[in-house]
């Protein structure tokens, strides 16, 4: 319902395994862009903060939204980065209906799945972005306790 989402602002919005994220700008046209929505994952460090990003409009009218951890901007209508030309967010076609609910228009979920993880892939060829490894680094070690019950020397 629109009443579930913040003015000028925007919700992460769970789809299968991936998230969109809908912005409501109630102060815009209807034509020019009061509800958006794009994918909810940056695609330069595959972080899932996109709808807690900071919404402005230029001068020249184009709504604009800033990564909140890696401060990357985008244009919001159209997806396309700004301050990275290789870094893009899809996105999603929005309309409210005569009831008030908030629709959305995505693929199915496993073939938006399948699309982010080749978007995230690609971007990451273009940044030269290599993910750290998962697990403990091989330069740190971790004291581990033989058994349980015993106690570590610190």
């Amino acid at each position: 319902q629109v009443a579930d989402f913040p003015h000028n602002g925007g919700v992460a919005v769970k789809h299968g395994k991936e998230e969109v994220a809908v912005f409501h700008l109630p102060g815009q046209a209807e034509e020019d862009g009061r509800w958006l929505c794009v994918q909810n994952l940056c695609p330069h460090k595959q972080v899932r903060a996109i709808s807690r990003g900071l919404v402005g409009v230029r001068p020249d009218g184009q709504i604009t939204l800033a990564d909140p951890v890696y401060k990357s901007i985008y244009d919001l209508r159209t997806g396309s980065g700004m301050s990275h030309a290789n870094l893009n967010l899809s996105t999603f076609q929005v309309k409210v209906d005569e009831q008030g609910q908030v629709l959305v228009k995505l693929p199915l979920a496993d073939q938006m799945a399948e699309g982010f993880a080749r978007q995230s892939r690609e971007s990451a060829d273009k940044m030269d972005f290599k993910p750290p490894p998962r697990g403990s680094h091989p330069d740190i070690q971790v004291p581990r306790a033989p058994k349980i019950g015993v106690n570590l020397e610190w």
